[in-house]
């Protein structure tokens, strides 16, 4: 049972556990309390990152015990809308086709989306996105 909103793991977030104990809390008080999701984009990012077909399998298992946020109709519209917003200031270019995708879930299943990527920024400014860095911008990776 989930105690909030939802919130929508981006790969960029899932890989800061590698680096920091913080984000590996983070993660796990998510997931404790039934508020951490995930999309079809960010699962095949993460399979696909996998590095053998027995680690998919594994990796596989523990994904499919995350809550799951669908891509539909209106996702795949709220794409090209959030695209449209983004050509308005000339920046449509910027984020990638993934981080498109996992903002639009998002906005779709009123989720937050948890990431360590500049782009979820650029995407907030110009649609009511919520997003949280899962550790302060620049920290990432092993850096302190």
């Amino acid at each position: 049972m989930a105690l909030g909103r939802p919130v929508l793991a981006d790969k960029s977030a899932w890989v800061q556990q590698a680096h920091s104990e913080t984000a590996r809390e983070r993660i796990e008080d998510l997931r404790a309390s039934g508020q951490l999701h995930l999309c079809a984009v960010t699962t095949a990012e993460l399979l696909y990152s996998s590095r053998s077909a027995q680690e998919m399998a594994e990796d596989e298992e523990d994904l499919s015990l995350i809550g799951f946020l669908h891509i539909n109709a209106e996702v795949e519209a709220r794409v090209t809308w959030i695209i449209r917003k983004l050509a308005s200031r000339g920046q449509h270019r910027a984020p990638s086709i993934a981080d498109l995708f996992v903002a639009a879930v998002a906005l779709t299943h009123n989720a937050a989306v948890l990431h360590y990527d500049k782009d979820f920024e650029l995407i907030s400014d110009v649609t009511d996105l919520e997003h949280e860095w899962i550790v302060p911008r620049g920290t990432g990776h092993g850096r302190d």
